[in-house]
C-alpha cells in the first residue's frame, strides 16, 4: 500500500514541478505587474512544495520520480495544454482555478488514503491549505474581473 502512496506522491510532484514552470512563463509574460508578481510568488511556493515533496516520498522510503513517466500511468498535468494567452485574464484565470482544484483533489486522494502516516498527512495538510488559499484567491479576482 505504500507504494500506492508513494505513486500519488509522485504524480503530485511532477505535476508541482510542472506548474512551477507554467507559473513562471505566465508570470513573465502577463503585463499586469501585480498578477505577474503574485505568479512569481506561487512559483516560489511551488518550488518549496517540491523540495518538501522529495523529502517526504524519501523519508517514506520511496523514491523520487521528478521527470514525466513514459508508461500508460502518465501524469496528468494540473494545467492543460496549450498554456492559456498571458494577455488574457479571461483564459487564464480559469486555468489557474482548474489547477488549483486539481491540485487539492490530489492532495485530498493521498491525505485520505488509509495507510498514510498523520505526520505525513499534516505536513501535506500544509500544502493543501496553501492551495486551497489560492483557490480563493484567484477566484476572487475572477468575481472581481466579472463586475467591472
Amino acid at each position: 500500500m505504500k507504494k500506492n502512496i508513494i505513486d500519488k506522491l509522485n504524480k503530485i510532484l511532477i505535476n508541482t514541478l510542472d506548474y512551477k514552470e507554467v507559473l513562471g512563463k505566465l508570470a513573465s509574460s502577463i503585463t499586469h505587474g501585480a498578477t505577474g508578481d503574485k505568479l512569481k510568488e506561487l512559483a516560489e511556493v511551488a518550488d518549496r512544495e517540491s523540495k518538501s515533496l522529495v523529502k517526504i516520498i524519501s523519508d517514506i522510503g520511496g523514491n523520487v520520480e521528478s521527470t514525466e513517466r513514459k508508461t500508460d500511468q502518465e501524469s496528468i498535468y494540473w494545467v492543460s495544454r496549450p498554456l492559456p494567452n498571458a494577455q488574457d485574464m479571461q483564459e487564464v484565470l480559469p486555468c489557474l482555478i482548474e489547477a488549483e482544484r486539481s491540485k487539492e483533489k490530489d492532495y485530498n486522494e493521498v491525505i485520505g488514503h488509509e495507510d498514510i502516516q498523520r505526520e505525513t498527512a499534516n505536513q501535506l495538510g500544509k500544502h493543501r491549505k496553501e492551495a486551497e488559499a489560492t483557490l480563493r484567491y484567484f477566484q476572487t479576482i475572477e468575481a472581481q474581473k466579472e463586475k467591472t
